[in-house]
């Protein structure tokens, strides 16, 4: 059963290929691994947590990127709220219009110097 849940379209092209090429793995070891660590109800409750994980995921990496860490955190010149405004606005901007990564945090540094700049 689990590995009909692992071989299904959907579990291939979201979790198995993204996340063995990023592991620096193969497929096949990577559903061993997941088959092993994982029971039937934790397979079954992992793609949903995906979905709902990317728009967390895509924050945090703007966060870092961005280095929001600093301007918020450390120096106090952004507020937790803008900061906030932020992520959520470029992560839109990838998961719903399709926007690459690459040019939505080139916008957002952009967005950010010029409101830095009022």
């Amino acid at each position: 059963m689990k590995m009909r849940i692992i071989d299904s379209y959907r579990w291939q092209e979201d979790i198995i290929k993204p996340f063995s090429k990023e592991l620096g793995t193969t497929e096949e070891e990577l559903k061993e691994i997941l088959i092993k660590r994982l029971d039937m109800s934790s397979l079954e409750a992992i793609h949903p947590r995906f979905e709902s994980s990317k728009h967390y995921c895509i924050k945090e990496r703007v966060h870092a990127d961005l280095r929001l860490c600093w301007l918020c955190d450390v120096m106090n010149i952004l507020s937790e709220e803008k900061t906030e405004q932020i992520k959520n606005k470029i992560a839109e901007e990838i998961l719903t219009q399709g926007k690459s990564y690459e040019k939505a945090i080139e916008d957002g540094r952009k967005d950010l110097l010029e409101y830095l700049m009022r």
